[in-house]
């Protein structure tokens, strides 16, 4: 069974390493007795260890696109199912937004749509759409076969009832019930510059925190977070292995990306999201941890220190917490069970 998996971006940003990971995590548990023969198209694709599946670079150089690439493109017929990872790459906000979206992503689609009978946009945030871009990408969208959203806006804004649906974003899905633990008491911090630099109030609570450890989500291209990450002066910054993968002491966490924030939930972490996006309100409110998500730009420190000092130190705070995690994930079975069904019509209909 041939699959390619469009839109993927750098394994280098962790978060969007994570969302490819997912998307062929479902297509394999969707379908378990197929020999799976695996396309990725990426911005990056060097930075994917993906042994035995193929990759195609779709990001264009100063002499064009690749050009397997664009042969693949041009022979999407030869392909059972066509999969969009989850993400935001369908935005266009401005117009250096709008062109980099068109560029990369928008080639992308507007293949996948000729053939949009196999074609699963796996959880999304599309938006904002401005500049008259809007009825070009819901003409395109219109005409696949399903368009997951990840927010309510995404749902609203485009206008597909037919075709899009509400479903929690892929991190969101995988953030395992839980048990209440102790918690070290330096909390951590993770941050990235937003619109050219690091917004007051994100400076402002890294003076109330003090002592506190840093944690880097990405560090590729335009999403190089360890600069402003060093400029806030942490006593030492988390790898990754000290951070996610098995870490035994649980952490209270402030995290500005948001899969910074969901994989630090996956790790067992206690989070505060200060969010830049509508995907970041919605992932939360999806876990019941409304109360623990802020607007980057214009949200309170002392409020968020105050939220964080009480998860330092109340094991009832904590034990709020895990009680609304334990209930988001009690639902995510149904979701995902959704997702792979999506997969396995698109199959069906083009063997129809």
């Amino acid at each position: 069974m041939k699959v390619l998996i469009l839109h993927g971006y750098s394994a280098d940003n962790i978060g969007d390493g994570m969302l490819v990971t997912e998307a062929i995590e479902l297509i394999t548990a969707t379908f378990p007795s197929e020999a799976i023969d695996l396309t990725l198209c990426a911005s990056d694709p060097g930075s994917f260890d993906l042994p035995g599946v193929s990759l195609r670079r779709s990001k264009p150089s100063l002499r064009g696109y690749d050009r397997d690439y664009l042969a693949t493109l041009r022979n999407l017929d030869s392909f059972d199912l066509i999969v969009g990872v989850g993400g935001g790459y369908l935005r266009g906000g401005n117009c250096v937004e709008l062109a980099k979206a068109l560029l990369v992503h928008g080639v992308q689609l507007r293949a996948a749509s000729r053939h949009g009978a196999k074609v699963v946009y796996l959880p999304q945030s599309i938006g904002p759409l401005r500049l008259s871009s809007a009825p070009w990408f819901r003409r395109h969208l219109g005409r696949l076969s399903q368009v997951w959203a990840r927010d309510d806006r995404t749902v609203q804004e485009l206008g597909l009832p037919s075709v899009v649906r509400r479903v929690p974003d892929m991190a969101v899905l995988h953030v395992p019930a839980r048990t209440t633990q102790p918690v070290e008491a330096t909390p951590v911090y993770s941050v990235r510059n937003l619109r050219g630099g690091l917004p007051a109030p994100i400076i402002g609570l890294a003076g109330l925190l003090g002592s506190f450890d840093g944690y880097v989500q990405s560090q590729t291209g335009g999403n190089q977070d360890l600069s402003p990450m060093q400029s806030l002066n942490p006593q030492r910054i988390l790898s990754r292995g000290d951070f996610l993968n098995g870490a035994s002491a649980k952490r209270v966490v402030v995290a500005v990306r948001l899969h910074a924030a969901l994989m630090a939930l996956q790790a067992g972490h206690y989070v505060i999201h200060l969010s830049y996006e509508r995907k970041g309100f919605a992932a939360f409110e999806d876990l019941g941890l409304k109360e623990y998500v802020h607007n980057a730009f214009s949200f309170d420190p002392e409020t968020v220190h105050a939220h964080l000092d009480r998860l330092l130190n109340s094991a009832t705070a904590r034990e709020e917490y895990d009680a609304a995690v334990n209930r988001a994930a009690a639902s995510t079975d149904e979701a995902y069970k959704a997702l792979g069904a999506s997969l396995q019509n698109a199959v069906l209909d083009v063997n129809a």
